[in-house]
């Protein structure tokens, strides 16, 4: 009787591990994260679109998705200027420029222009354009002395053709 006891207590045994090492990983593991909550972002939507103004958007919206909640561009505007797959910052402007609007009637957003639209402003070339993308957000236009290159003078020439 003992050995059947000790052959049983063995193959109970082995059972038991072999089910610990089956079931470890699965109990060892710490749960899986809940997806992160985010907010919705507001932007202000004005220059070439049908319903200017400020729009609620999801996060991770884009410009262009900017531009169709407030109506859709107009047959004026140059979308072409615009970086609209750039993701949206809340608290941002949107502004869509008209293909023959003179450049002193539109301010241009720091937050969501394009490179190439940034290089239309005076003293403002490429390389300095891509500084000021890489800077972003912009909360007030004086925040772009923070950006290696501007200066008090450039800042002048351009504080009258931008908005944050």
């Amino acid at each position: 009787m003992p050995r059947d006891a000790a052959l049983t207590a063995g193959l109970l045994a082995a059972t038991l591990v072999s089910v610990a090492i089956e079931l470890a990983p699965r109990l060892l593991a710490p749960p899986p994260l809940p997806p992160p909550a985010h907010a919705p972002v507001q932007v202000h939507v004005g220059g070439e679109v049908h319903a200017p103004g400020p729009v609620t958007l999801p996060w991770g919206a884009r410009v262009t998705d900017a531009v169709d909640a407030a109506g859709g561009a107009t047959a004026g505007a140059a979308l072409e200027l615009l970086d609209l797959a750039r993701p949206l910052v809340d608290g941002a402007t949107v502004h869509v420029p008209g293909r023959g609007t003179p450049r002193g009637d539109a301010r241009i957003s720091l937050n969501e222009a394009s490179p190439r639209l940034l290089t239309t402003l005076p003293g403002i070339g490429p390389a300095l354009a891509e500084r000021i993308v890489a800077a972003r957000p912009f909360h007030d236009v004086a925040d772009l002395l923070r950006v290696s290159g501007i200066g008090p003078a450039t800042l002048d020439g351009v504080r009258d053709h931008v908005a944050p």
